[in-house]
């Protein structure tokens, strides 16, 4: 079916429910325009005007109507009238007619299927005709993408990508959304960090607040070393508002991520910060934003502060899924990277990678922060971005000794009962963590404990925390943990390393496993953390037995007997300050040139398979190497204790007819899943979240005691 006359036609049936198809045209092109305007993209104004006007003509024919259920794919349609009306557009702009027929789904290549799509629209005497034309422009179009300069590429996608926000906000009634910069300068930020200060009862240290609002008129990016509690946040927030770009806040952990939004909601307005990783439809359903339309421009980055985790940011600049949608908000933004030494090799490399590509092009300003940002690091960042200032406060470390260990030459669960009696003699309000390095010896000891206790009959507050509980219930534990700080109450958590970088808490005294010396300065700075100095011990560091004989233990056995010598050394009143333990742990860092090889030939390969344009699959072996994110490999699951429960969603979700409606069930069921290491189930390969055989109670998380446990 060929059209006639476009323009009467398309302002006399509706694209969308209660509008017209010319409206949607013209609220595309004016919305399309004002983001092109904002990202310094207007050169490619008539490009975007051509899709916003061709992209939905196809809802013309006569089988689509907006009150079917179920229309026919209108796309071909859409692109074969671009073909025949403008052919000479389509000749300028080879990349028009890939954005059109896909402009529903995620950018891949052109396939066979596409055409077959394409030529069913058009009559039968010009089938033949339009087969040998296709198939040309195919050709032309795979010459034109490999030959196409990748800075141009980008663009184009870049525009494509604003131009199916605005599509996308016109089918929703959402025209009055626009794009804007943090509206915070840092005369605001000085006096939030006071009250922020007041409220925890903490001493103004003047020096320390010039030092980090002096920060904003830094203008290369920005190195920080600082020791916990200093003030990193502040610094990186002064840092940003002297710009008065965009935020992209990146955090490592989920947990970190939930409590962080809401303080900064209390700088920036809840309207104008978003928070995105893979549980933000849950969080949103707890703050009843149902509609799920902040979530969507947060999912998009297009919010003024985006607080995300790193692999967000990977995912993105690694044009996953519809990347379009998110990519272009990261031009002209400040990236704020926290806590850069949790960053695995993998991680590391694949951000370098795009930040050589995409630092200068986008006008990237780049502030990474850690505690313990080793001189080897600090060295390839400033190799990678060239222009930068270092904020390396080592004095701030030599003026502070919070902590005092001493050594425990046992394993941790033959410490328990000691453990109890220094909790029983201590000063009340009391905070104590012991941290594991293994979810199974967490348990352990959490079980040893609470068997003691009730020998003892002693009641008091204790959680055990770790990362194989479902999602909602460690928002459950967090919350629980939250209240007893704000309460002032005493408790103990039990932990993996999940403490080192998520809840913001200061310990009394800590019991921890001895592991590699990053992780434990990590997990010393949760101990006395907004004092200067400790005149007792306040630390006991045991030595883990299982490391002779563990076959999947998250560390070298190497790392930690050396980490174990050298604390010999500084034990007790022997380390004099938090210097020292830096300065070891300069000695011991390492970064793997072959590994940086190795992952810069694989994203050839994804540059090879992409053209920096192509949306990427990340379900083949090739992407699950790349990807290995971390050091081993987990699934999410959902215990079969929820099987009934969870499939009742599942029949339920299937009924609903609004994508709203289904999304909410659907982040109702990703509460009950948990990530698990894939060698410790014995599961299928199948869509969705497998309901799996495995051992689990609220209390202790996923144990390994099932038949399918290995």
């Amino acid at each position: 079916m060929m059209l006639k006359d476009l323009e009467k036609e398309i302002w006399s049936k509706e694209s969308h429910e209660g509008k017209k198809l010319g409206n949607h045209i013209e609220e595309c092109k004016k919305l399309t325009h004002e983001f092109l305007k904002f990202y310094n993209l207007t050169e490619y104004k008539e490009f975007a005007e051509i899709l916003c006007y061709y992209h939905d003509l196809g809802k013309l024919k006569a089988e689509w109507n907006v009150k079917n259920r179920n229309n026919p794919p209108h796309s071909p349609l859409s692109f074969l009238t671009l073909y025949n009306k403008d052919k000479e557009e389509l000749e300028k702009y080879p990349l028009l007619g890939l954005f059109i027929l896909k402009h529903h789904g995620t950018l891949t290549r052109m396939e066979d299927g596409d055409m077959l799509r394409i030529r069913n629209e058009a009559p039968e005497k010009e089938k033949e005709r339009i087969d040998d034309d296709l198939g040309s422009w195919r050709r032309n179009l795979f010459r034109y993408v490999s030959k196409l300069d990748t800075a141009l590429k980008v663009d184009l996608s870049d525009a494509y990508g604003l131009f199916k926000i605005a599509d996308i906000l016109s089918a929703n009634n959402l025209t009055n959304y626009r794009i804007c910069n943090p509206n915070k300068n840092v005369g605001d930020l000085r006096l939030w960090i006071l009250r922020k200060i007041q409220k925890k009862g903490l001493e103004t240290r003047n020096r320390d607040l010039q030092t980090q609002l002096g920060l904003s008129k830094v203008k290369e990016h920005l190195l920080i070393r600082a020791p916990t509690g200093w003030g990193k946040t502040a610094a990186s927030l002064s840092y940003a508002a002297g710009k008065g770009s965009r935020i992209i806040y990146v955090l490592p952990t989920i947990t970190s991520i939930k409590s962080f939004y809401d303080d900064l909601c209390t700088f920036f307005g809840k309207e104008n910060v978003g928070e995105f990783f893979y549980y933000a439809d849950v969080e949103a359903i707890k703050r009843e934003e149902s509609d799920f339309k902040e979530l969507m421009f947060s999912s998009y980055f297009a919010k003024p502060v985006i607080i995300t985790t790193l692999d967000q940011l990977l995912l993105t600049f690694l044009q996953v899924g519809k990347y379009f949608l998110k990519r272009p908000h990261l031009r002209n933004s400040v990236i704020i990277l926290d806590e850069v030494h949790t960053f695995s090799q993998n991680m590391l490399y694949i951000l370098s990678y795009f930040l050589e590509k995409f630092s200068k092009s986008y006008s990237l300003r780049l502030c990474i922060m850690s505690a313990t940002f080793p001189s080897l690091l600090k060295e390839h960042f400033e190799t990678l971005l060239e222009e930068v200032e270092k904020l390396w406060l080592n004095e701030e470390f030599r003026n502070r000794s919070r902590v005092m260990f001493r050594l425990k030459e046992k394993d941790i669960l033959d410490v328990v009962d000691e453990i109890v009696e220094i909790y029983r003699a201590s000063r009340k309000p009391f905070r104590m963590a012991i941290v594991c390095n293994t979810v199974e010896k967490s348990q352990k000891v959490f079980e040893k404990l609470q068997n003691l206790l009730s020998e003892l009959n002693l009641k008091l507050n204790i959680e055990l925390l770790h990362s194989r509980f479902i999602y909602k219930h460690r928002c459950e534990k967090e919350d629980r943990i939250n209240r007893w700080i704000r309460e002032k109450k005493s408790f103990i958590l039990v932990a993996t390393q999940v403490v080192e970088v998520s809840l913001d808490i200061s310990f009394d005294f800590m019991v921890t496993e001895c592991a590699p010396l990053e992780a434990l300065v990590q997990r010393f700075g949760r101990v006395n953390r907004y004092k200067n100095k400790t005149e007792e011990i306040n630390v006991w560091v045991t030595f883990p037995s299982e490391i002779e004989n563990k076959k999947r233990y998250p560390y070298e056995k190497d790392d930690i007997t050396n980490a174990w010598g050298l604390l010999k050394d500084l034990e007790g009143a022997n380390l004099e300050n938090e210097f020292q333990l830096i300065e070891e742990y300069d000695k011991v860092a390492k970064l793997s040139r072959v590994k940086r090889r190795e992952i810069y030939n694989l994203l050839e390969t994804w540059n090879e398979n992409t053209n920096f344009l192509y949306s990427w699959r990340i379900d083949d072996e090739f992407a699950q190497r790349l990807l290995k994110f971390r050091e081993e490999f987990t699934r999410l699951v959902i215990p079969s204790i929820y099987r009934d429960y969870v499939q009742k969603l599942y029949e339920k979700m299937r009924k609903e007819e609004t994508y709203t409606q289904k999304r909410e069930i659907f982040a109702e069921i990703k509460e009950y899943t948990v990530p698990v290491p894939i060698w410790m189930i014995k599961i299928p390969v199948e869509e969705g979240f497998p309901i799996v055989d495995v051992f689990y109670d609220e209390t202790y998380g996923v144990r390994k005691e099932a038949n399918n446990i290995i």
